[in-house]
């Protein structure tokens, strides 16, 4: 059986910004990636601006709700969103005027100002208030094993744009001290948590988790090769 011809397919050698070479697959995941992102970025920019909230501003209450106690410094915000302070600092008083968020001098260094989540803010971050539909709907299209190869993926993107510094450290189980992957290899569980000293599946991988700790970056390190290579952690 002959393969199948590359339809329109150009002949020029396609290159990154690191003069890498970029194989016809990679560009049409690629081009998959920005048309859902583009997608959901203007389903955004149409509901959050009828609500009267920006993307940034949307990003700075998703990021307060999910600290356990719902507050954060405005340098913290700043990096976790990789932006710079100033421009924090102008999001975070414009929600402060719309009753979002209040502002807060800490008890111990009046000097420290926090951010904390109100009532309402909380209300507006809230995910079932946020939640994009379409996209979950998108989703759910897929099978549960598709599912969890996609949650992998996206473990492992999320991470090399952290590497690249294009994204913040996000909370989880990757980035953190308490993950370790491939404790349990022969089971269906592989990974294991040791905040709650339990074994758990693929499924159940997070990318946002309240309990995260960061790993120091030799540990950071020594996870990804175990998690990437199947290799069993050390017990």
């Amino acid at each position: 059986m002959s393969e199948l011809p590359i339809l329109n397919q150009s002949t020029k050698t396609i290159r990154d910004s690191e003069g890498r070479r970029v194989g016809p697959m990679t560009l049409q995941l690629v081009a998959g990636l920005e048309k859902i992102g583009l997608a959901m970025k203007s389903r955004s920019w149409r509901r959050e601006g009828r609500a009267g909230l920006g993307p940034l501003q949307r990003q700075i209450l998703s990021l307060l709700h999910a600290k356990p106690d719902q507050t954060a410094q405005v340098s913290t915000i700043a990096n976790e969103l990789v932006v710079r302070l100033p421009t924090a600092s102008e999001a975070v008083a414009t929600l402060e005027r719309k009753r979002l968020v209040r502002r807060r001098r800490t008890m111990r260094d009046g000097r420290v100002v926090t951010v904390e989540l109100t009532a309402r803010g909380a209300k507006a971050a809230s995910p079932t208030t946020g939640m994009p539909s379409q996209l979950t709907t998108a989703v759910g299209v897929l099978p549960e094993d598709e599912q969890v190869e996609l949650l992998e993926s996206l473990v492992k993107l999320i991470r090399a744009l952290q590497q690249q510094g294009e994204i913040s450290v996000a909370r989880m189980c990757l980035s953190c001290r308490y993950f370790r992957p491939n404790l349990h290899s022969q089971s269906d569980h592989p990974h294991h948590c040791d905040y709650v000293d339990a074994p758990f599946g693929k499924a159940d991988l997070r990318l946002e988790c309240g309990e995260f700790e960061p790993a120091s970056a030799a540990q950071a390190r020594d996870t990804w090769a175990v998690f990437t290579g199947g290799r069993t952690a050390a017990s």
